[in-house]
């Protein structure tokens, strides 16, 4: 037996509406949660302070600068995080840092689909690649990591 257009249409629509319902949904979800982007020390989420407290990421000496949660659910797994002495990169448990006294130079490009793009090389042959992704505030992690390079090498 062959189906009417008129049962298409409905079948169609219903599914539209449906897809439609998802995406609101989905929207919503998405929007009720911390939002993402580079973070300085007076935007800090909750979760974000409460997982550097428990993995015990400050050194008791340095303070914190900026902050840059790297996962889509927002749940610090992997992060940039700039203090007052280092440059630390978190990701699957571990942790990654250099002091910034050690760096001998920082490099930013942007790059269309990954984003902001940060190089740092240290004195001793180390590499760090800070990837932050379009659309959230890449050139303000670079920017502070300038400047907190610069004080604590006194190139200001």
């Amino acid at each position: 037996m062959q189906r009417s257009k008129p049962g298409k249409l409905k079948v169609i629509g219903i599914s539209l509406f449906i897809l439609g319902v998802l995406l609101i949904g989905l929207f919503v979800w998405l929007s009720s949660g911390p939002s993402g982007g580079v973070k300085m020390i007076n935007e800090m989420d909750a979760y974000a302070l409460e997982y550097i407290e428990k993995h015990n990421l400050l050194n008791d000496s340095e303070e914190l600068i900026a902050y840059y949660d790297a996962t889509v659910t927002l749940n610090g797994r992997e992060a940039a995080i700039l203090t007052t002495q280092r440059l630390m990169y978190h990701k699957d448990g571990r942790t990654s840092s250099i002091d910034l006294k050690e760096i001998e130079d920082i490099q930013h490009r942007y790059e269309n689909l990954l984003g902001d793009i940060i190089d740092v090389k240290g004195r001793s042959g180390i590499r760090f690649k800070v990837e932050i992704a379009p659309f959230n505030d890449g050139p303000i992690f670079y920017e502070a990591l300038i400047d907190a390079w610069q004080r604590v090498t006194g190139k200001i």
